[in-house]
Formats: structure tokens, sequence, C-alpha cells
């Protein structure tokens, strides 16, 4: 494998979740509610700890996958909307907007390793792919004790 495209992708993951630390926190200093706020850091922290993670396997070149779950996903991000954010959005749609994102960013890498015909570079987007349906999974999950109360 070409270390260089290697490289590349990594870093254009590391950059993507670099973009996503930088939403969440402009999200959690813009919006009213504290929970939210909270709520919002949090999401922040994780991105940074994704970042942390890539950083980490761009350095030493290689990525360990058994710590990632291929199965795990609701699928409950693909049948809403993007809501629109605001100061005065509701936990609801905050965490609609927390859930699509990892959504976009999980299909981005799926797409990435589809068209991918080196066999350690697609795997790295597949890794990079089970990530991101993690985070979508917990999101989903928010979501779904929230948006769902009748349920329960």
């Amino acid at each position: 494998m070409d270390l260089e495209k290697y490289k590349d992708a990594i870093s254009d993951a590391i950059a993507a979740e670099i973009e996503a630390k930088k939403f969440y926190k402009k999200v959690a200093e813009k919006i009213k509610d504290d929970y939210l706020k909270k709520l919002f850091g949090t999401f922040a922290r994780e991105e940074a700890k994704h970042e942390e993670i890539l950083t980490g396997i761009l350095n030493q070149e290689t990525m360990d996958t058994s710590v990632f779950n291929f199965e795990k996903d609701f699928k409950v991000a693909e049948t809403i909307t993007m809501p629109a954010v605001n100061q005065e959005m509701d936990l609801k749609d905050a965490i609609a907007v927390a859930m699509k994102n990892e959504e976009f960013a999980m299909k981005k890498y799926m797409a990435l390793a589809e068209n991918c015909d080196d066999t350690r570079l697609k795997k790295v987007f597949e890794d990079l792919a089970a990530m991101e349906r993690d985070h979508k999974f917990k999101m989903e999950e928010y979501f779904v004790d929230i948006a769902y109360t009748e349920v329960w």
C-alpha cells in the first residue's frame, strides 16, 4: 500500500473530526439550555477523542480494529431530516443534529471504502465508518429515549 495514501486518508479523517468538534462547541456556545450546553460539550469531547485516536493511528501507521462494532445501528437517523440549529432548539432536535452529523460521517467513510481499490486503505475507511456508526448508535439511543417517551 502507498503509505502517502494511507496518511492522506487518516489526515482527512482527522480534519473531519476537528470540524465536528468545532461544530459541537459552536452549538454548545449558542444554545441557551444548560443541559444541552453540557450535552454538546460532551459531543465535542467525543470528537476530540476520535481526533486523538486517529492521530495515534497516523503516528504509528497501524490500526487495531478489534474495538469496532460493525453491527450496532438502529437506523433512526435515516428516518429524520436535519433540524435547523438555533438558540431555542429543544433536546430532541439537538440530539437529532448530532445523530445526523454522525450519519453523514459514517456514510462518507463507507463511500470512500466502497470506491477504494487499495485493500489496506479500504479497511481503514471501513473502520472509520464503524467508529462513526458507533457514535451514531449512541446518539440514536439518546434520541429514542427522548423523542419516543410514550413507548416507556
